[in-house]
């Protein structure tokens, strides 16, 4: 369902291509946008509140206010939008503590398990709903200070936490922000359906000698998503697949529904599919081993999925090598400095708890049934599963 017109008041907070065109697209359809930076960088932005875009839709956005207050940008907003890379979340969930009401609507593009950080830190201090998305809502690239480029639109899955505000909550989003296919169970489902990080690290991997040449031009879905780019990106995707089977989500295809190509692709489908996405190919980039293709998607796509993985007794041995030699090439940790249990609140389950928790009914609790979110929502979250609280059925 294509997003319409709207009077919202909606704070975006962010400074990258994503945020921009977030900012621009809903300013264009008539939301008094405020923006948000943590840095004053984009001077052309603060001195005009404006932002010029071209591409997939086009004209003069002017945004309500522009601010590097944070306080300020979300006060009263309808929805709070964050569009910033997944590694900036534990340190915004700091900063929005205190700062949110119940009655207002937190979007995180991409999700990326970030609901999951945020209630953790939070605790029990009131809180939005949040909504994840798998992907940018936006194939863009900034062009200058105060001007995007929208190469296209993306539609996107979301899922809520709590999980029950999704129903009612679908409908207004739709209405409200941008183009979205589903609503997916829960967050962990929208967390395991993430499209970048299938789709970003291997593909990166096997092209690294020419993304580090100074004197190339690269670009990942042109140049670099060749035959075994293909085949790499796939194992990812059945492996992350095999994963949110075993956890009882059956039906999550997000490379397949991204790429519209069948549940069953074969590599060669996918290559011809990336190829013939022109909102993907003009993307430039990545130049250097350090960009948030990896950085973002390793540590925050990769490592909970195998984290997961391992607790619903599934191997995914491809997507752990490729973590490993990224380890190598970066010098990080990223099992301990990605986002790992602990980081999620949900380190102290145990993994036969897990497994059926991500199945909502598997377990009761006053004889209420919840699933993985609702658990975290009901306060459980920082203190792990405790099996004097519930009793499997």
């Amino acid at each position: 369902m294509q997003a319409g017109k709207g009077n919202k008041a909606i704070a975006v907070l962010g400074g990258g291509n994503g945020a921009h065109a977030l900012a621009a697209d809903l300013a264009l359809r008539g939301h008094r946008v405020r923006m948000y930076y943590r840095r004053r960088r984009a001077r052309q932005v603060f001195e005009t509140g404006e932002i010029q875009v071209s591409g997939a839709f086009s004209g003069t956005a002017r945004l309500e206010l522009v601010t590097d207050e944070l306080a300020k940008a979300v006060a009263g907003a309808d929805y709070v939008c964050l569009a910033a890379p997944a590694y900036s979340h534990e340190t915004y969930g700091h900063m929005l503590k205190g700062l949110l009401d119940p009655n207002q609507v937190l979007v995180l593009c991409p999700g990326a398990f970030g609901s999951l950080q945020m209630r953790r830190i939070w605790a029990e201090a009131p809180a939005p709903v949040i909504v994840e998305t798998n992907n940018l809502p936006y194939g863009a690239r900034l062009t200058g200070d105060g001007q995007v480029t929208v190469f296209g639109r993306n539609v996107v899955n979301v899922a809520c936490m709590p999980a029950s505000a999704g129903p009612d909550l679908l409908p207004r989003l739709q209405a409200d922000l941008f183009d979205i296919g589903r609503l997916e169970r829960d967050v962990v489902a929208c967390g395991l359906s993430l499209v970048n990080p299938a789709l970003h690290p291997g593909p990166c991997l096997v092209n690294a000698s020419s993304i580090e040449r100074p004197d190339v031009d690269f670009f990942l879905y042109e140049h670099g998503f060749t035959p075994a780019a293909a085949k790499l990106a796939l194992a990812v995707d059945r492996e992350r697949v095999a994963v949110a089977k075993a956890l009882g989500y059956e039906d999550l295809q997000p490379v397949a529904d991204f790429a519209h190509i069948p549940a069953d692709y074969t590599w060669q489908q996918l290559y011809m599919a990336i190829h013939g996405n022109i909102t993907h190919t003009v993307i430039r980039g990545p130049n250097d081993l350090e960009h948030r293709y990896l950085t973002e998607d390793i540590p925050y796509g990769l490592v909970p999925w195998v984290h997961l993985g391992r607790w619903a007794g599934v191997a995914m041995p491809k997507t752990d090598a490729i973590i490993q030699l990224f380890q190598t090439i970066h010098g990080v940790d990223w099992y301990q400095a990605g986002c790992n249990p602990a980081k999620l609140g949900i380190d102290q389950m145990q993994p036969k708890a897990f497994a059926s928790y991500c199945r909502p009914g598997c377990f009761s609790r006053k004889n209420k049934k919840i699933g993985l979110c609702d658990w975290v929502t009901e306060g459980l979250g920082a203190k792990g599963y405790n099996k004097a609280n519930d009793q499997e059925k």
